[in-house]
């Protein structure tokens, strides 16, 4: 059994599926905005990064569009996408029986803050954390600088017994360059060879592999 003290977890793609929401939001930006494209292959590569980056990056929108992107994108999401997601099986039992046993268990997220503490109370996330960190308004939020104020406020020295669980590239990176341990989840939103590539201490494929390593 691995023993850790201190949690922190990712939110989309790690404790819950948030892509029907994010999808949905999408397919609002692409049609307000008179854009035909496959939303299916896309929305897979927005998820994780700030949706800035993404949009610049997938979608090779200049900043001017992407000022107009995001704002059609959090139109409809802020209204009815952040309740169109859906826990993943058996995460509320983990999470509860990690409490338990005193894991002090945390969150941090590219989503924005205020879109974070909706989907927490929500989904009834909130009563197992001691503290969540999302994105501020403007300036850049990578995952390492939002893992480093959330360690920072909390006052969480880096160990090996404290560890960073996510599902994409950006959550294996942002642990490692906050030197602590890291596992990747296969379940979620990133690839599942491209996260092992990045020689995570720890890769699991199900909520109950997870399970099994945490609890």
């Amino acid at each position: 059994m691995t023993t850790f003290t201190h949690l922190i977890f990712d939110l989309d793609g790690t404790l819950i599926n948030s892509k029907p929401g994010l999808q949905n939001s999408l397919n609002h930006m692409l049609r307000q905005m008179g854009l035909d494209l496959d939303d299916g292959l896309i929305i897979d590569q927005l998820i994780g990064p700030p949706i800035q980056d993404g949009l610049k990056q997938v979608l090779g929108f200049d900043d001017q569009q992407v000022e107009l992107g995001v704002r059609l994108f959090r139109e409809y999401y802020s209204q009815q996408g952040l309740y169109e997601a859906k826990l993943y099986p058996d995460m509320l039992e983990l999470l509860e029986e990690l409490q338990q046993q005193g894991k002090q268990l945390f969150v941090a997220t590219s989503k924005k803050n205020q879109f974070m503490a909706a989907v927490l109370r929500h989904f009834e996330l909130d009563r197992y954390l001691i503290d969540s960190q999302g994105a501020g308004e403007g300036g850049r939020h990578t995952k390492a600088g939002l893992i480093t104020q959330l360690m920072d406020r909390n006052r969480i020295i880096p160990s090996a017994k404290v560890a960073m669980v996510g599902d994409t590239k950006y959550d294996v990176v942002g642990g490692k360059a906050n030197e602590i341990s890291t596992i990747a989840v296969g379940y979620g939103f990133g690839n599942s060879e491209e996260l092992q590539a990045l020689n995570p201490d720890y890769f699991v494929e199900e909520v109950e592999d997870l399970f099994e390593l945490l609890v």
